[in-house]
């Protein structure tokens, strides 16, 4: 599941960088995209884990967090990548998933 993972993160990276292509940034878009889509992909459907409590909380917010990179890559795509508004605004939706991914996996369901 997680090299499905790799090739719909590559597939929709290249969609991304397709509707950006012409525009200024648009590699950087198609990459930063790849390694966002990528990050709450494999969480959601390439991972198992021990504790399916754990398991369901964590494939639907990185689910959430999936839709929410996608829908702002595309955005960012169709209207034009300005460099530091997009590394920004991705950059801190990456990080807040990431951070809260990390506190999850101490989540102790008994």
């Amino acid at each position: 599941m997680t090299i499905a993972c790799i090739v719909m993160a590559g597939l929709l990276s290249y969609w991304i960088y397709d509707i950006a292509n012409g525009r200024e940034n648009d590699i950087l878009c198609g990459i930063l995209s790849s390694v966002c889509l990528l990050a709450t992909l494999i969480p959601m459907v390439g991972l198992q884990y021990e504790n399916s409590r754990i398991g369901v909380n964590i494939r639907v917010m990185s689910s959430v967090f999936f839709l929410i990179l996608l829908i702002g890559n595309l955005l960012f795509a169709f209207f034009g990548i300005i460099m530091p508004t997009y590394v920004i605004v991705i950059g801190l939706i990456l990080v807040v998933y990431l951070a809260v991914l990390y506190k999850m996996k101490d989540i102790n369901f008994n």
